[in-house]
């Protein structure tokens, strides 16, 4: 018998014989093995996978703000109003700091230096300033700043306004702010009387909206005023004013006439007039009468 893959060949001897001969055929080719152990996913295994990783990490995340809020709390209720009150800034955020690595290491929260610091100057800024609307408040850039409720903060920069990073922790957090606010000019903000009018102490006017008028929490704005003092060169730069006109404002305002300066809100009036009053003598007795220390006279 023949092997059925060896193809068979005859030829005929001399004496009539039939001599039979068979060439094996060369060997076809084999499928590559594949192993079971294979590295290779598929792209349902990899959505799979991915899902994992982001639930793992928001569980993460979860627990750490569960354990900053829980250190926050520890500390102020650790802190003695009075000896916080006698603190200079600097000093009490070395000491809020100190606290904070304390408590971590007593609790066993894993926190590096950058997230202690930023936790402790957090935790000032809510005992002794306007909480994270502090920063802003320090930027000269800032016109203006805008809260409707704790999670959506917009600033007002070179004219174009911007939504910022800018949270605070709930309704009360936000309220807690506002009532410091108008605290500080005599005046309260609550359910009862939930609008005010008030100032900070570099004269930037604010207004504050609480609910139930304002409906996603409580409302902020901040009309920040620069610290800087513009005059007419600077108007004629920026192309407020011709050279011509602020010449005759000039004349004007050393010649003692009555000007009227009028305009809607965020026209310029306050700069237009911080401008003139530079040609004031500085000899002359000034009387201002106005709700809010906005001039710069």
């Amino acid at each position: 018998m023949n092997d059925s893959s060896m193809p068979v060949f005859g030829r005929r001897r001399a004496d009539g014989m039939e001599l039979m001969t068979s060439v094996p055929l060369p060997a076809a080719p084999t499928a590559p093995a594949v192993s079971t152990n294979s590295t290779i996913s598929t792209p349902e295994q990899d959505k799979t996978a991915a899902a994992v990783v982001a639930a793992a990490a928001n569980a993460a995340a979860v627990n750490t703000r569960t354990d900053i809020a829980e250190l926050r709390a520890q500390c102020l209720a650790k802190m003695d109003a009075t000896a916080v009150a006698a603190l200079h800034p600097e000093r009490l955020l070395i000491e809020v700091e100190r606290l904070i690595s304390d408590l971590a290491t007593e609790r066993r929260v894993h926190l590096n230096g950058r997230e202690q610091r930023q936790l402790a100057t957090e935790l000032v800024d809510d005992m002794l300033g306007l909480g994270p609307l502090e920063p802003l408040l320090l930027d000269e850039t800032i016109n203006d700043i805008m809260v409707n409720g704790p999670d959506k903060t917009f600033i007002e920069r070179n004219g174009k306004l911007v939504q910022v990073p800018v949270r605070f922790r709930d309704w009360t957090h936000l309220t807690n702010i506002c009532q410091r606010i108008a605290a500080s000019v005599g005046r309260r903000v609550d359910e009862s009387s939930p609008m005010v009018d008030a100032r900070l102490k570099d004269g930037s006017r604010v207004n504050i909206i609480l609910p139930p008028l304002s409906i996603d929490g409580p409302a902020l704005s901040i009309r920040k005023f620069s610290k800087k003092p513009i005059d007419f060169d600077k108007l004629i730069a920026f192309g407020s004013l011709t050279p011509a006109i602020a010449r005759i404002l000039e004349i004007a305002s050393r010649c003692r006439l009555n000007i009227i300066v009028s305009g809607g809100t965020g026209s310029g009036k306050t700069t237009m007039m911080n401008a003139m009053s530079r040609f004031i003598d500085p000899s002359e007795r000034v009387v201002t009468v106005e709700d809010a220390a906005e001039l710069q006279l």
